[in-house]
């Protein structure tokens, strides 16, 4: 149904993002707090439209943006992503120096572009949310000013955001010449009928465009940027790049790669090379998280190793199981920023493994939370990153691709390593005197506290969730 109110979700968010940048520019005060909770506000009024919005199917632009339940389950996710972070940052970006007002409409503009992703059935108009997400990440990246860190990792996720939309550009070209459409219903069932130049030109242009996402989300070989990146950034912002840019990628990603899997030819070819980018980035990032000592690296590697178990998904058509992943990772991995966030205090972050030395006594809800949230990372039951495994992990084994569950499986038994070493530290080594943190930040302990409710509560009773899950993705095709 064609309505106006398509828009709604997605203009209570930039108009949120404008309002805060407005205030901002005019205002005098200091203290940014009141920005971060409009920009609360301006989040939850665009999960009320998107709530009023399910199962009404609303349209707009000509179907090239459409509120299907797939997209408003999506944005909803967004709405959650976007208020943790922002809650997580009030105090933080005081503390480290990014006290800026910009901040809070930068990660309003990432969200817009996220929900612009998920909604939208245009790769031409992906591609621009796209844009808007990565040009607000860029400048959230090097929002310490003073920190020569942020301001290289900023610079490389420019340089490698901008190479890979040249890919993403390149590919949609080569698209447009093939099918003369943009439309992913088009492209995709050109590429089921054979129509049209769908040869090389055809299948050259898709790949080039799933390459370009693969760098968004940090999928091995084009995972290079991630570590750096993640380390150098606040640390607000890199949970959000590791949770974040993970889901509308994903989500465009099945919408157009799901269909294409039964058939032979090309879409073969693709098959094979999304398999073997799985077991490459599952193992790369595995493997290079055992010899970190740097948390932010360490669950850099980490963010890299389960965009792998995600694509295991994707190579088995499992809509439900990769939704129900990435909002399971997005409790999980938040979490666990959040707890390193919460083991700070003015000016001072402590981020090397050694600095959590028996932090598991001294701080005992920091050091149990963050427990929590590694072992869901690892698999452990029962919690969520337990379930959004094994619901991956069995429908690779339901179609068939028995091997690639196994090198899953194993790769995963990898990462308990440096997750359990951790923990370790938390609980089996003496303190470091020199560590003292500011517990006063009543808006972080909410986020940790929702993260450790939300992953305990869906690895025991995900039913609830599932259900509305599978009717999403079952709206999508």
């Amino acid at each position: 149904m064609t309505s106006f109110l398509a828009l709604a979700p997605l203009l209570a968010t930039a108009a949120g993002a404008l309002v805060v940048l407005l205030i901002e520019a005019f205002g005098r005060k200091d203290n940014k707090d009141a920005l971060g909770y409009i920009s609360i506000l301006a989040l939850l009024l665009s999960g009320f439209f998107s709530m009023r919005a399910w199962g009404r199917g609303f349209s707009y632009f000509g179907s090239a943006l459409v509120l299907d339940r797939f997209a408003l389950i999506l944005c909803l996710v967004f709405v959650a992503a976007g208020a943790f972070i922002i809650l997580m940052s009030l105090k933080y970006i005081r503390n480290q120096g990014a006290n800026f007002g910009e901040f809070y409409a930068l990660i309003l503009l990432s969200v817009a572009g996220m929900m612009m992703m998920a909604s939208s059935g245009s790769l031409l108009v992906i591609f621009l949310g796209l844009e808007v997400l990565s040009v607000s990440s860029y400048a959230l990246t090097g929002l310490k000013k003073k920190d020569p860190k942020s301001s290289e990792a900023a610079v490389k996720y420019f340089l490698m955001g901008s190479f890979a939309s040249a890919f993403l550009v390149f590919g949609l070209a080569l698209l447009y010449g093939a099918f003369r459409s943009l439309d992913i219903e088009a492209v995709r069932g050109a590429l089921l009928r054979g129509t049209g130049t769908a040869g090389v030109p055809g299948w050259a242009g898709l790949a080039l465009v799933v390459a370009g996402f693969g760098f968004k989300v940090a999928v091995a070989p084009f995972h290079m940027w991630a570590p750096d990146v993640y380390e150098g950034a606040p640390t607000p912002v890199s949970a959000f790049l590791t949770t974040g840019p993970k889901i509308p990628v994903f989500a465009v990603l099945f919408r157009v790669l799901a269909p294409l899997w039964s058939r032979a030819g090309g879409a073969s070819v693709m098959f094979w090379l999304v398999s073997g980018a799985a077991i490459l980035t599952m193992l790369i990032g595995n493997l290079t998280a055992l010899r970190q000592r740097n948390l932010k690296r360490l669950l850099a590697y980490s963010s890299i190793a389960h965009s792998g178990y995600i694509l295991v998904g994707l190579v088995s058509g499992d809509g439900p199981g990769i939704i129900f992943y990435l909002v399971a990772y997005l409790l999980m991995n938040a979490g666990a920023f959040g707890a390193l966030i919460a083991v700070s205090r003015k000016g001072t972050e402590y981020v090397d493994i050694e600095d959590f030395a028996g932090l598991g006594f001294r701080y005992p809800w920091i050091g149990a939370s963050l427990a929590v949230f590694l072992f869901s990372l690892a698999g452990f039951p029962p919690t969520a990153g337990f379930l959004a495994k094994f619901y991956v992990f069995s429908a690779a084994v339901r179609q068939g691709h028995v091997a690639l569950a196994v090198i899953a499986v194993l790769a995963s038994l990898i990462s308990v390593f440096y997750y359990l070493r951790v923990v370790v530290f938390m609980y089996m080594r003496d303190p470091l005197a020199s560590v003292e943190i500011e517990r006063d930040d009543p808006a972080l302990y909410l986020v940790l506290f929702l993260c450790l409710y939300g992953v305990i509560q869906l690895g025991l009773w995900p039913g609830t969730l599932m259900v509305v899950i599978r009717q999403a993705a079952a709206s999508l095709f």
